[in-house]
């Protein structure tokens, strides 16, 4: 890989401070954010706070910049279509207002977007609404902290109020009313084709890194591989029950919880506990099983890699949250598990070592094998036994 260096980072800094200097969104100073690798991430603190409105009367201190390039922010190296920041100003436009309320075993809880501030189109830099304090999921669960974030009682109601709102955000873009943004979004093929190229035509090259992993599966594999790149290349429509517009981009990472920790409500006067949905510019047309798929092959990881025993509770809250799936839906998500699952093995520096011993890594790749070979198969029986075991439970099965 090769990230700008230091200068570059500066120049892009400043370069964003002129660029703003005349508009209402000035910033006195910018800080590197970390966690983004595809653009560059920037705090600004405002010379003149954004006054609040009826849903948030306090005035706003600091902004989100997001800059894109056409390249990747940590690799000059990887082509990335610039044009993605103009879907995600599309669909934060759309969203703009729309939140999802959850009732909880933990309380009620809201679910909403980042409100896009300004959208430059000639230098592609964004200013998003700054959730200050809040933390993505992945490094909650990864912090030493945890239990007192998110309390063991709570993190099935995470998961519940993550998969409700995903169930929500699949109905609400497929409503009628939401047409004309179908029409804008869904042809953002850039994103489409990288979805492709780094799940379905990688996860056989990854396993052929292993030879023993596809050893007398390779025709199966293959075959799974030509009908999932087939639905990358279907034509946006209206939708049906498992097509129509997803987020393209849907895990742990993604989603951003407040600084308070996240404890049962104990009196109805209470706030709503909070989450925010961020990184739009992946939305496409596409099948729901990318984003049901990825968030369990996600959380998983962390299971399985880093042994946090509470991704386990939130897979099991997440897939009873979005609720009842047929029984196609729920084996394509399998396969998409399985797949996203493999391709975690090119999610990473690939000139460094593997980060974790050989045999947990081949467990990892064999695990995902079997995800996409049972999912393939039907066999339901097999899972039961699975982590992914809830997908097809009784309640979870649509009539």
């Amino acid at each position: 890989m090769s990230p700008p260096n230091e200068e570059d980072g500066q120049t892009f800094a400043q370069q964003i401070l002129d660029e703003l200097a005349h508009t209402a969104y000035a910033c006195s100073d910018l800080t590197k954010l970390s966690g983004g690798t595809a653009n560059f991430l920037y705090r600004g603190t405002l010379l003149k706070p954004i006054e609040g409105d009826a849903d948030d009367t306090r005035a706003a201190q600091t902004v989100v910049i997001k800059h894109s390039t056409d390249y990747v922010a940590v690799n000059r190296n990887f082509p990335l279509d610039v044009t993605r920041c103009i879907f995600e100003e599309s669909m934060l436009h759309a969203l703009d207002g729309v939140s999802h309320t959850i009732i909880t075993h933990s309380g009620p809880a809201v679910a909403t977007t980042p409100r896009l501030y300004m959208f430059d189109r000639d230098t592609y830099t964004q200013v998003h609404e700054d959730f200050l304090g809040a933390t993505d999921l992945t490094t909650v669960l990864l912090s030493a902290n945890v239990d007192q974030i998110l309390p063991e009682s709570s993190r099935q109601s995470v998961g519940y109020a993550m998969g409700s709102w995903l169930r929500f955000f699949h109905k609400w873009a497929s409503e009628p009313a939401q047409a004309a943004l179908r029409e804008r979004v869904g042809p953002n093929n850039g994103m489409r084709q990288l979805k492709c190229l780094i799940t379905y035509d990688s996860f056989i090259e990854i396993l052929e890194r292993h030879p023993e992993t596809i050893k007398g599966h390779r025709e199966i594999l293959e075959a799974v591989r030509t009908t999932m790149k087939y639905e990358f290349e279907q034509p946006p429509t209206d939708g049906d029950e498992i097509r129509g517009l997803i987020h393209g981009d849907f895990w742990a990472g993604n989603v951003l919880l407040p600084g308070s920790s996240w404890q049962e409500v104990q009196q109805s006067t209470q706030d709503p506990h909070k989450l925010f949905i961020i990184d739009w510019e992946n939305a496409q047309f596409g099948h729901r099983a990318v984003d049901i798929g990825g968030m369990l092959a996600d959380l998983y990881e962390r299971k399985h890699f880093r042994n946090v025993d509470g991704s386990i509770p939130i897979i099991q809250g997440f897939i009873e949250g979005y609720g009842p799936l047929s029984e196609e839906l729920a084996f394509s998500a399998a396969i998409h598990a399985g797949v996203h699952l493999i391709c975690w093995y090119y999610r990473r520096n690939r000139n460094d070592p593997l980060p974790f011993p050989l045999p947990k890594v081949l467990a990892a790749l064999t695990l995902g094998r079997d995800f996409i070979l049972k999912g393939w198969a039907k066999d339901k029986k097999w899972f039961e036994g699975s982590v992914l075991a809830p997908l097809f439970s009784e309640n979870q099965q649509s009539r």
